[in-house]
């Protein structure tokens, strides 16, 4: 009987030593937007999860990339082209050391525009107008006079 009470402790101790080295189960990854025409590119770049979709989660998702190529600062990218010839948009998924999606390049082929926005940009402007207009401070501060 001793013996197998002291393998049940040998066993609880080896599992709980093994434990910490147990990959973690992952938690679900936020769905990136699909790139289409009807959804407008403000939207997308806004929705788009930075940091978090990895490459394989990037293919999963969107399929092969029409182009892949790395940009002038060393970084690999994922070009995906929707649309017609003549008017479509690009889409670029830019990929940080870590292989996970940095940023979100987007250009308008159309014929009579041709603009480019990022998600880092449409973010940012967009956590910036969230956030409220810094007031004087209360009163009492030492600019004020009671």
């Amino acid at each position: 009987m001793k013996t197998d009470s002291s393998m049940a402790a040998v066993l609880v101790v080896v599992l709980a030593l093994l434990s910490p080295a147990l990959p973690a189960q992952p938690a679900s990854t936020p769905m990136p937007p699909a790139f289409s025409l009807e959804a407008g590119p403000e939207e997308i770049l806004a929705r788009y999860p930075l940091g978090i979709i990895s490459k394989n989660a990037a293919f999963a998702h969107h399929g092969k990339a029409h182009r892949e190529f790395v940009l002038p600062n060393g970084r690999p990218a994922w070009l995906y082209d929707v649309g017609q010839r003549e008017w479509h948009r690009t889409y670029t998924l830019v990929f940080g050391k870590d292989d996970k999606v940095i940023d979100v390049l987007y250009y308008d082929h159309g014929r009579f525009s041709r603009y480019g926005l990022t998600a880092l940009q449409v973010q940012n402007d967009q956590s910036r107008s969230a956030r409220p207009m810094l007031g004087p401070g209360p009163a009492g501060d030492a600019g004020e006079q009671q």
